[in-house]
């Protein structure tokens, strides 16, 4: 893994999607055809990502959301 964010990779997720959307799903360079992830497979690391992007940006806030309180008796 790069230590590229995820919010960078997020980025790069909803490029592709609107890529898609714009009707570059698929194209020939030279005699090599290329072609996109399919939508379903992009919305699904879409919403993986923006879950980690949320947590990393928590954490870099200092906000981690794992505020517990332990009661031990004595």
């Amino acid at each position: 893994m790069t230590d590229e964010t995820y919010t960078a990779r997020l980025a790069k997720v909803r490029e592709a999607i609107d890529k898609i959307l714009e009707g570059s799903q698929s194209w020939t360079f030279g005699n090599r055809q290329y072609t996109r992830a399919d939508l379903p497979t992009l919305h699904k690391m879409e919403q993986r990502y923006e879950r980690l992007a949320s947590r990393e940006k928590k954490a870099a806030a200092g906000k981690n959301g794992r505020n517990r309180v332990r009661y031990i008796g004595f």
